[in-house]
């Protein structure tokens, strides 16, 4: 297993995206929401009207781009602190995932 700091250049891109869609899913899902209050900003304002935009434009399958679009600096951010803190496998590595519950 190799930490980010191990990857290549472009393998920590692919990471902090695999992680920003990770987050992005979960958002859209509704297992990830954000205290505005406690956070003290208005992140889950902006994505909660971003979705209503979608909706409004006919093209809810869209809502990720229009999160991105108004949200993008802070979900990068998350996505990076994520990358950072996650191991990834070495190519010669097989990865088994179990699913729970």
């Amino acid at each position: 297993m190799r930490t980010y700091e191990e990857l290549t250049a472009e393998d920590q891109e692919k990471a902090v995206n695999q992680c920003a869609t990770d987050l992005l899913k979960a958002i859209l899902d509704g297992g990830l929401r954000f205290d505005d209050g406690k956070n003290e900003n208005n992140l889950q304002s902006r994505i909660d009207a971003a979705c209503e935009e979608a909706d409004r434009q006919q093209v809810p399958w869209f809502a990720h781009e229009f999160i991105m679009d108004t949200c993008k600096e802070e979900i990068m951010g998350m996505a990076k602190a994520d990358a950072e803190n996650s191991v990834s496998p070495d190519p010669s590595e097989m990865v088994v995932r179990l699913k729970s519950g």
